[in-house]
């Protein structure tokens, strides 16, 4: 009898976002293929765990995510009434030692993957025994890692870890730059994508706040609410400045994040109250490309941005800066708009992409390219690197 094959992923907590969508969609594909998945999470809590396929087996360090509440208090007051979530971090650190040390004492998986750079390799290192240790990089480490924590983390883990797998060929370019002793043991592998189920979830769901008025064009934005990493207050700059040249549309955002409240103070001051509006988190942003004229992912950087592939996919124009894997998604003047990554540019773009039907109508029929949309191929690829045959 052929003995079933296991992989662990682990990954630090469940929310909205590109990155765990995509993780969600690789254990599915691997479930399907027979594998026997198990998900180790930091802290338990996130959003996007009732969506986790049945197959795979959760596990949760920690109870719940604590110690942020403390951390984010800028005052001594602030840190005092937060002394509570500190001993709750406390407490949920020596849990998560106690089951590191004793859960998977029993186990020998085929594979274990770190699944986000900027999470330590400890756990998997320390207390995972596995015939293939994984990093994934997600992002370009040259723009995106500022304070060199993913680059610590890999100068100390290197050599217990046996590939390490980009989500662009930007990332591993930029990965292979800061660390050349690591070429021979890097690939790219573009993020799971599952066009069809895409494609049914923009058909099946509703997006009521699009859709009360046909009248106007509609721009889209689905990014974390983090002016540092996206770009959002100089989208509201944008905004009012195409407004002003009698421009008229309505941008909707889909997301959550910290600076949520910054950007709507902006909005309102821009009296932009009615036209530029934040939905907050929804689980299935499909129905927004859908209904949709034009995507935009503004971002300062990004790594293989998920928003770019969900919305070509959706068949929707996509304006983009020039972050990181960009150039490997969309062909510039053909198959959607890039511009380079400042706020006259974003202007002049959003500008010529608005006021141009026709370009909007080629640039919707425009795919995405067939590495990125080939998702069997990716599987069949990482299953070879798990195996030590790529």
């Amino acid at each position: 009898m052929k003995k079933e094959k296991s992989i662990l992923f682990h990954y630090s907590i469940l929310n909205v976002g590109g990155a765990e969508r995509s993780l969600l969609r690789l254990m599915r594909y691997l479930s399907d293929k027979g594998w026997n998945v198990f998900l180790v999470l930091t802290a338990g809590g996130g959003t996007l765990e009732d969506e986790i396929d049945p197959r795979v087996h959760v596990y949760h360090l920690r109870s719940i995510a604590a110690g942020n509440q403390f951390k984010g208090a800028s005052t001594l007051l602030g840190r005092i009434i937060n002394l509570s979530d500190l001993c709750l971090y406390g407490i949920t650190r020596i849990e998560e030692y106690i089951k590191s040390i004793f859960l998977f004492s029993k186990y020998r998986f085929d594979a274990a993957a770190i699944s986000l750079h900027g999470l330590s390799p400890k756990f998997v290192c320390r207390f995972i025994r596995a015939k293939c240790r994984i990093q994934w990089i997600r992002n370009d480490l040259l723009l995106c890692d500022s304070e060199q924590k993913a680059q610590n983390n890999i100068t100390q883990y290197k050599n217990c870890l046996d590939h390490f797998v980009c989500v662009s060929q930007t990332a591993e370019r930029s990965l292979n730059t800061l660390f050349p002793e690591l070429q021979d043991r890097t690939s790219t592998v573009y993020n799971i994508i599952a066009p069809e189920e895409m494609k049914k979830l923009a058909e099946d769901g509703k997006a009521p706040e699009m859709e009360n008025n046909p009248s106007f064009l509609k721009v889209v934005t689905v990014c974390r609410l983090s002016d540092k990493a996206k770009g959002l207050l100089r989208m509201v700059s944008v905004h009012s400045r195409l407004n002003q040249e009698g421009i008229d549309f309505q941008w909707f955002i889909v997301g959550d994040g910290p600076d949520k409240e910054k950007m709507q103070i902006a909005i309102n001051k821009a009296g932009l109250t009615d036209k530029m509006i934040l939905l907050g988190s929804r689980e299935n942003p499909f129905p927004y490309y859908k209904n949709a004229d034009i995507s935009a992912t503004l971002s300062y950087y990004e790594g293989l941005c998920g928003a770019v592939n969900e919305a070509k996919v959706i068949g929707k124009p996509v304006i983009a800066t020039e972050f990181s894997g960009i150039y490997e998604q969309i062909e510039d003047g053909e198959t959607g708009i890039i511009v380079a990554n400042n706020e006259e540019s974003i202007f002049n773009g959003m500008r010529q992409l608005l006021c141009n039907s026709e370009l909007r109508e080629k640039l919707s029929c425009a795919k995405l390219p067939k590495e990125i949309m080939d998702d069997g191929h990716k599987i069949d690829k990482l299953i070879e690197i798990i195996e030590g045959r790529y």
